[in-house]
C-alpha cells in the first residue's frame, strides 16, 4: 500500500507541471502532452532494462564455458531481451499513432505530435 502511494505521488509530481502549463490549451493537447511524457519515461526505463538484460545474457553466454544448459539459459535471456525491445518499440509506435489521431497531426515517433 505504501509503495503504491509513493508511486502515485511520484507520477503526480511528473504530470502536474504539464497540467498547470496547459491551462489555456485544448484538453486534447493536455492529454497528448501527458501521454508524451509517460511514453518518454517508459521508453527510457524499458529500453534501459532490456539492454541490461541483453548484456547480462551476453556475459552469461560468454562465460558458459561449454556447458549446454548455461548457454541455453543465456540464449533465452538474449532472445527475451530482443523480444522485449521489439514490444517496447511497438508500444511506442502505437502510442504515437494514438497521439497522431488525437491531434490530427499524423504519426511521428521522434517529434512531439502535440504541437510546438
Amino acid at each position: 500500500m505504501k509503495k503504491a502511494l509513493v508511486a502515485v505521488f511520484g507520477i503526480s509530481l511528473l504530470v502536474l507541471p504539464l497540467i498547470a502549463s496547459a491551462q489555456g490549451t485544448d484538453p486534447v493537447v493536455a492529454i497528448c502532452n501527458i501521454l508524451n511524457v509517460i511514453k518518454n519515461i517508459l521508453l527510457a526505463v524499458g529500453l534501459g532494462i532490456a539492454v541490461i538484460i541483453l548484456i547480462v545474457g551476453g556475459i552469461q553466454y560468454m562465460t558458459a564455458g561449454g556447458d549446454a544448459e548455461k548457454a541455453k539459459a543465456a540464449r533465452g535471456l538474449i532472445v527475451n531481451a530482443i523480444i522485449g525491445i521489439a514490444i517496447i518499440f511497438a508500444a511506442a509506435f502505437i502510442l504515437a499513432l494514438v497521439q497522431g489521431f488525437l491531434t490530427s497531426s499524423g504519426v511521428s515517433m521522434f517529434q512531439n505530435p502535440c504541437g510546438p
